[in-house]
């Protein structure tokens, strides 16, 4: 799995949540149960290779200290289990699917623009990273 990871469950983005969409490693820092369902689990992501996986569940990491510190940020955290579906999308699916949900945005200088890098990527992760 090379990360990020692109959500690509949504069937519609909303600009307020866009953040949401990218992961950047397999980890989550809180361990409020309804924000692991809202963002991994069940999601189907895609990774900088093609390769689609879907998330699991969280699990403790195994370092005891990691508790007694959990007040310092980003020391507590969980690890996501994403299992590979098997599947794999094409350069061109991916690219397909993110101007369909940037094209569900307001239209605006920044949209246009990010449609237009959209256009011009050549790879999965000049398409993911933007």
């Amino acid at each position: 799995m090379t990360f990020p990871l692109l959500n690509i469950s949504a069937k519609k983005w909303d600009s307020e949540d866009l953040t949401d969409y990218i992961i950047f490693d397999k980890f989550i820092y809180t361990d409020k149960e309804s924000i692991f369902n809202e963002l991994y689990k069940n999601k189907i992501f895609i990774d900088c290779d093609g390769r689609i996986y879907k998330g699991i569940k969280k699990v403790e990491l195994a370092e005891k200290w990691r508790n007694w510190l959990r007040f310092i940020p980003n020391i507590w955290k969980r690890e996501v289990l994403f299992r590979t579906t098997g599947e794999n999308w094409t350069v061109d699916e991916l690219r397909n699917y993110l101007l369909k949900r940037v094209s569900e945005l307001k239209t605006d200088k920044d949209t246009e623009n990010w449609k237009t890098q959209l256009k011009k990527a050549k790879n999965y992760s000049e398409l993911i990273y933007g």
